[in-house]
């Protein structure tokens, strides 16, 4: 009785498909496209990883995923599926408390009042200080020559008011993306899947989260990234699978190089 991957190989050549036409329809290395044929599923990444680019191989050559993958598990070459476990305050959706509109509105209301109050009180004030300006200009001539002086001492507020060239304040954590080589990855951001799936070489993507991002990857060592605008350290080496990896504003500052001393 032939193999899995003897019956895929027969079944991709009589559907005229070479490994370099799948290879790069799918992006996935040929490499693992011999593995899977070869019946060498252990040289694939591992867990999900292996799953999703089986599930792209067979598609690719006409093949249906639900009735090859567990054909694959009772042969003894693909692993029983186990699905990535989450932190447990993200497995039930935050209760969150329940106030009445009414009391919403009204606070709403008193908000706007005191907000309008507020402008009339600055306006009058602006137009009591126009006046006092006008009748202390009256009363008091100053020379021209002092005035020139003072206009040439004085500092404008809006200098004083403005921040440092090139300076940005990020809030929560701004995680970016750069991949260098295909690479198969998962991001959760607060417990919500913002990134999935087999990204090529040359791709960016940026992903925000308010407290916490947990990272899965196939091939560490195949991107770069910036946290919070800082050049991050290497998640791991190339082809190296790294699940779970926990960033938090606490730890926030373990992934990131450290800031040289000028």
């Amino acid at each position: 009785m032939e193999s899995p991957g003897k019956l895929l190989k027969n079944s991709r050549e009589n559907k005229g498909l070479s490994l370099k036409d799948i290879s790069v329809e799918t992006k996935i290395g040929l490499r693992y496209l011999e593995a899977i044929e070869n019946d060498r599923l252990d040289l694939l990444p591992g867990g999900f990883f292996t799953r999703q680019i089986l599930k792209t191989y067979l598609i690719s050559i006409g093949e249906d995923p639900a009735e090859w993958l567990p054909k694959l598990v009772e042969s003894g070459l693909l692993e029983t599926e186990t699905p990535v476990k989450l932190p447990d305050k993200f497995r039930q959706p935050r209760q969150r408390f329940g106030f009445d509109k009414v009391f919403w509105i009204s606070v709403s209301v008193i908000v706007l009042v005191a907000f309008v109050y507020l402008i009339y009180l600055s306006i009058t004030a602006s137009q009591k200080n126009i006046e006092t300006r006008k009748t202390t200009e009256k009363t008091e001539e100053i020379p021209s020559a002092v005035n020139d002086q003072v206009s040439s001492l004085s500092v404008p507020l809006t200098a004083l008011a403005q921040p440092a060239a090139g300076e940005k304040i990020y809030e929560g954590l701004n995680l970016e993306l750069i991949f260098n080589e295909d690479c198969w990855v998962q991001v959760y951001a607060d417990g919500q899947l913002a990134v999935d799936g087999l990204k090529v070489q040359g791709y960016k993507t940026s992903v925000k989260a308010s407290s916490e991002l947990v990272i899965n990857l196939g091939n560490a060592g195949g991107l770069s990234f910036t946290l919070n605008g800082k050049e991050g350290k290497p998640f791991g080496k190339k082809g190296e699978v790294i699940k779970n990896i926990r960033i938090s504003l606490d730890n926030l500052s373990e992934f990131v190089q450290p800031e040289k001393n000028i």
